[in-house]
């Protein structure tokens, strides 16, 4: 599966392609594969099933096949409770699913906003330590040989993440991130918000906001965007503009409310 998670999340058609030869060459050499890479190349490959890497779609879309996926397993879930019903069952269920769908205006998001488990995973990390931002002060050696200016350094922010502790967990038999379980995500995709991150970290441009990884190429977020934003004191968490109070309050009000 490591392997396919890293043809899942190729940034072009080129890595992809570059990707796959490194694949099909570690599958080649084991000959308990042989029959798994020739199933792949025979299903996975070709000319109907093609669109499932990551390039393909735009960052934060679902990259699937078939766009209406979603939207049925909705379908399924809460009007038909995954049960067969025949035509003139399914009709009055769909016709009562408009009629609730009418009357509840969704306002279509242009942004990718961050789900809950994304951002219960960046204050977790950053209670743990595995999170931090990379500083380089004026006199060293890497902003002397920058090739940027003040305003584009102003602009970005490098932020570093390490991964998670694993602990073993008795009931499933298997290692896990040593996070609260509302944070966690799967061992593959934890490794994409580290693969191919520099030694100075994510180059988190605070403008856009963006992230060069992987998992925001796919998700539309990450846990290095959202940190920044949150130890930049710009926007919380959650993508929302910090207001700070700047009215003076009076002495005597203020020992007024000490003394009550």
């Amino acid at each position: 599966m490591k392997d396919i998670h890293a043809l899942h999340f190729a940034l072009s058609e080129l890595d992809f392609h570059q990707t796959l030869t490194v694949v099909q060459g570690k599958w080649a050499e084991k000959a308990e594969l042989t029959t798994f890479s020739q199933y792949f190349s025979k299903y996975w490959l070709n000319h109907r099933v093609w669109r499932w890497q990551c390039f393909q779609t735009p960052s934060g879309y679902a990259a699937t096949n078939n766009p209406c996926e979603t939207f049925n397993a909705a379908l399924k879930r809460g009007v038909t409770m995954r049960r067969k019903l025949k035509v003139g069952a399914l009709i009055p269920q769909l016709l009562l699913l408009y009629s609730n769908e009418r009357m509840v205006s969704r306002p279509f998001s242009t942004i990718c906003k961050p789900d809950a488990r994304l951002v219960r995973r960046v204050g977790a990390m950053a209670r743990a330590n595995l999170l931090s931002l990379h500083s380089t002060s004026k006199s060293s050696i890497a902003f002397l040989l920058s090739d940027s200016t003040v305003d584009e350094q102003q602009d970005v922010m490098r932020v570093l993440s390490r991964l998670s502790p694993r602990v073993f967990d008795e009931t499933r038999r298997r290692t896990l991130e040593d996070l609260p379980v509302s944070s966690k995500v799967n061992k593959l995709t934890a490794n994409m918000e580290l693969r191919g991150m520099p030694t100075s970290g994510w180059a988190v441009d605070m403008l856009t906001p963006s992230c060069p990884c992987k998992f925001w190429f796919k998700y539309g977020c990450c846990i290095h965007v959202l940190y920044a934003l949150e130890t930049s004191g710009s926007m919380d968490v959650m993508g929302r503009e910090t207001l700070v109070n700047r009215a003076r309050t009076r002495r005597g009000r203020l020992e007024k409310l000490v003394k009550l």
